[in-house]
């Protein structure tokens, strides 16, 4: 298995945080960022739409360069914007931008966004995440990189994968849970408490079939 180089990571990163650059690291379980991360495997990251210009520059100045994102005719809905593919071959890294966070329908999968309060929440409680081996990134605060992390299982994964679990795991302590359980509702409405009961029960593998089952709205 061949990794991208950490020191390459550690590069483009603190260029973003240099460049001013408003983006925010939509995940990195296991911390396979900067000395994990497979070749191969993408780096989502979010932005704002408005300041797509300038994101794409600042790569482009750092020799990234365009091209074709698997999901590119997917079909996107309520506003969500189409991802976008920022390849460097000399380091192997590739970006995939996101303009806002989004998960797949379960129906026929088309691209659709979590709640606006969701959005903003995203951009108003980003925090600067400071790892010991000398890497900053910004990334989400813990109740918005939560629900995201949920969502995404459900929506995207149809499963909660041990990497998964292990994080919202280690952050459910540290989330305010109220704050959490408003997201939530905008997502799964009455799902919600049960939804946060079985995070809590530890029932991870009864989530998806009790979600699909859920007749109670």
């Amino acid at each position: 298995m061949n990794f991208i180089q950490a020191s390459e990571l550690k590069k483009i990163f603190k260029l973003l945080n240099e460049a001013e650059v408003n983006y925010i690291l939509m995940r990195n379980l296991n911390n396979e960022i900067p000395s994990n991360l497979i070749i191969g495997k993408d780096i989502d990251i979010l932005v704002k739409k408005s300041e797509r210009n300038k994101i794409i520059k600042f790569l482009n100045f750092n020799k990234y360069k365009i091209i074709n994102h698997p999901l590119k005719k997917a079909t996107y809905l309520y506003g969500v914007d189409k991802f976008e593919f920022l390849f460097n071959k000399n380091n192997q890294i590739l970006f995939d931008l996101n303009f806002q966070i989004s998960v797949k329908s379960l129906d026929f999968g088309q691209i659709i966004p979590l709640d606006q309060s969701i959005q903003e929440s995203a951009w108003k409680n980003k925090r600067l995440e400071n790892l010991d081996d000398g890497l900053s990134y910004w990334t989400f605060g813990y109740e918005d990189e939560f629900v995201s992390l949920v969502a995404r299982s459900i929506f995207d994964k149809n499963k909660f994968e041990t990497n998964y679990i292990e994080r919202i795991n280690k952050i459910f302590n540290l989330i305010n849970k109220e704050d959490v359980i408003f997201k939530l509702d905008k997502v799964f409405f009455k799902f919600t408490s049960s939804l946060i009961k079985l995070i809590e029960d530890q029932k991870y593998n009864k989530i998806i079939n009790n979600y699909l089952e859920f007749r109670e709205y």
